[in-house]
Formats: structure tokens, C-alpha cells, sequence
């Protein structure tokens, strides 16, 4: 056997699926009943800036059986929201949050009935890779909530048990608490901050977006589809590790010189798969419309923040919650249980947090 390439392909392993960030996976969530696909059509939307996107395709996946009221109204509906650079099957998915939809815990898709869309600018619903690139509209995170509100109303549900997000999920949970107060019994944001973005974590989304546009391949927005922008990522890549993981997990995964080229090259070759500059660039974009602190005041359901003591994107000593009653929040300190930013993948670290959570949520179910 070689042993340097089987300590290679070990590090390796702490690779982020999608984000080429350092994870530990969780054991998988047996006896979920299946995942299904679904597609909501409209013929055309109308951005907040005024600009229209037609037509428009909002796809989404969801686990678990519905339970509807006599209007026929799914009343068991929990709405997963996924990060930036993610689709509908991260938080699907067994590296995801997939462990706490399994039997027992704290969702249970024998109970709820789980919906995670594809944002706008993600997955398979409408993006700017379909075509357009840098001649799609700037989106902002308010239209991805009413996208996703439309899309929810489409299928039945115009009431959720809970709202859920993590990283940018977790941000448009603060958005959706203040613009939809009567919309969910509950709300919980993972891994985001309720103030506009601003500071490191802004710098590193300059750093992406510029780095994008300053691809040789860009050509102005109009990439060539058989030569597309590739460059980028020997910026992005790197900055996702840094700024998404923490320093013990990166010295684990690159304890010496010759570690850190094939660490760098294999996130690489895992993000020019996953990941299209036109829709990343949008995604980051995105973020600009994002500023919920004004509007807490009008945040009635109770609210969860879960962050992370070494999360470098949403570091604690920054973090200022609302000063209401309703809000609570979860802060993990324990250096053992922390992986950056990504532990909003690690739910065995906060599922007991929101556990406790829930069952002081009024009416929430107890079986």
C-alpha cells in the first residue's frame, strides 16, 4: 500500500461536499421515506428592483407525508432554506441535515412534512447558467422569500410549523420573520448574523465576485460554454476553507507543505463541477437587499439563533439579537464539538438545543 497517498486520500476526506470546506459526515438518517421532486411554473415575476424574470422555474424536494386541514391546507409543512453555493439536496442530504428528519428526532418526516426549494439563481430552478449568465436580473434574498412563498402556496401550505435556514438560509430566516410575522409558529436561523453584512464577511465575498469578473474567461459576462471560467476558483476555494472551517480542522487536513497542493487541487476539481460562475456570482450578489435589523420590531413567532464560538463568517463577539422576548439564542462554545461555520452540517452538536427550543414553542407537537 501507499502510505502517502492513503493519508492524502484520509485528509481529503475532510473536503465539504459542495463548498470544499472541512466536514465530518454524520451517521446516516435511516428510515426517512423517500425524497420527491416538484416543480412550481409562473409565467413571469416581478423583482423587488422592478425588473422581470419570465418565465420562471422554482423547483423544489420534499420528505415525509402531508397532513391537510378540511380547505385542504398542508398543516404539518416545515420549510428548509439552504446556504449560498447549495441546492435543495444539501440540507437533504446525509451531510446535511438529513439526521434530523430521521425517526425520533427532533423533525421527524413521519410528522412533518419537510420542503427544501432550490433558490432562485440555484439548482434547478431558475438561474443565470440556464443561459443569460451576467445578463440575468440581480435577485435579491427578499425575492427568493416570495419565490418560495408563491412556490409554497402553490402546493398547499400557507402556514409552516417552522421556518429553517442555515448560513444564507439562516439569514432569510430573519427576513422571513419580520416580512411573513403570521406565516410559521416558529423560526430557527443556523449559522447567520440578523445585521447587514458587512466586514470579513464581506470582504471575502468581494474577494469571490471579483475574482470572477477579473476571469480571464469571462469575457464580459458572456463565458464561452465550452471554456468556462476556472481561474476563480484558485481564489474561491482556498477562501472557502479559511473562512468556513476552523484552524484544527485545517491542521488536521494540512499538517505540513506537501499536504496543501492536492488539498488545494482536490477542492478545486470539486468545485469546477459543482459550481457555475454566472450563479455564484449572483448568489453573492444577492446578499445586497439583506439588512433585517430595522424590522425586528415586527417579529412576533419565536425565533431561535443557533452560531458557533469559532464562526469566522458570524464571529460572536459581532452577534447583536434582537432584544426581544421571543428571540432566543444558542451559542456552542465547546472547542470539541466545533467545525467553523460548517457546524450548522454537524446537527448531533445543536439538535438537543433544538429540542429544547421547539418544546416551548405553543402547540408544538410532543409525540
Amino acid at each position: 500500500m501507499n502510505h502517502n497517498n492513503g493519508r492524502t486520500q484520509l485528509r481529503l476526506r475532510h473536503l465539504a461536499v459542495l463548498a470544499g470546506c472541512i466536514l465530518s459526515l454524520p451517521a446516516l438518517a435511516r428510515g426517512m421515506p423517500p425524497t420527491r421532486d416538484g416543480t412550481v411554473a409562473l409565467d413571469h415575476y416581478q423583482l423587488e428592483d422592478g425588473e422581470t424574470l419570465a418565465p420562471v422555474r422554482l423547483h423544489y424536494l420534499t420528505t415525509g407525508t402531508p397532513i391537510r386541514d378540511r380547505d385542504g391546507h398542508i398543516i404539518n409543512a416545515v420549510l428548509i432554506l439552504h446556504g449560498t453555493v447549495g441546492t435543495a439536496h444539501e440540507p437533504l442530504s446525509p451531510s446535511g441535515l438529513a439526521g434530523l428528519f430521521a425517526p425520533g428526532k427532533p423533525l421527524d418526516a413521519r410528522h412533518f412534512y419537510i420542503v427544501a426549494p432550490d433558490g432562485l439563481g440555484a439548482g434547478d430552478s431558475t438561474k443565470p447558467s440556464d443561459g443569460l449568465c451576467d445578463a440575468f436580473p440581480h435577485y435579491g434574498y427578499l425575492d427568493q422569500l416570495a419565490l418560495d412563498r408563491e412556490m409554497l402556496a402553490r402546493i398547499g401550505i400557507v402556514h409552516e410549523k417552522l421556518v429553517l435556514g442555515t448560513s444564507m438560509g439562516g439569514m432569510q430566516v430573519w427576513q422571513w420573520a419580520e416580512r411573513y410575522p403570521a406565516d410559521s409558529d416558529a423560526l430557527v436561523a443556523v449559522s447567520s448574523s440578523p445585521a447587514a453584512v458587512s466586514g470579513r464577511n464581506m470582504l471575502w465575498r468581494q474577494m469571490i465576485m471579483e475574482a470572477i469578473t477579473h476571469d480571464p474567461d469571462w469575457h464580459k459576462g458572456h463565458p464561452d460554454p465550452a471554456r468556462p471560467p476556472r481561474l476563480w476558483l484558485y481564489t474561491a476555494s482556498p477562501l472557502f476553507a479559511l473562512m468556513t472551517s476552523n484552524a484544527q480542522r485545517l491542521q488536521a487536513a494540512i499538517p505540513d507543505r506537501k499536504d496543501a497542493a492536492p488539498f488545494e487541487r482536490a477542492a478545486i476539481d470539486r468545485q469546477a463541477h459543482a459550481l457555475n460562475a454566472c450563479d455564484i456570482l449572483r448568489q453573492f450578489q444577492s446578499s445586497d437587499d439583506y439588512d433585517p435589523r430595522p424590522g425586528s420590531d415586527r417579529i412576533t413567532a419565536p425565533v431561535l439563533s443557533v452560531n458557533f464560538a469559532d464562526d469566522m463568517l458570524n464571529p460572536p463577539e459581532l452577534l447583536r439579537l434582537p432584544s426581544r422576548a421571543n428571540v432566543h439564542e444558542l451559542m456552542i462554545r465547546d472547542p470539541s464539538q466545533l467545525y467553523g461555520h460548517m457546524t450548522m452540517m454537524h446537527t448531533d452538536v445543536w439538535e438537543a438545543g433544538l429540542k429544547a427550543f421547539l418544546l416551548t414553542v405553543p402547540g408544538w407537537p410532543t409525540d
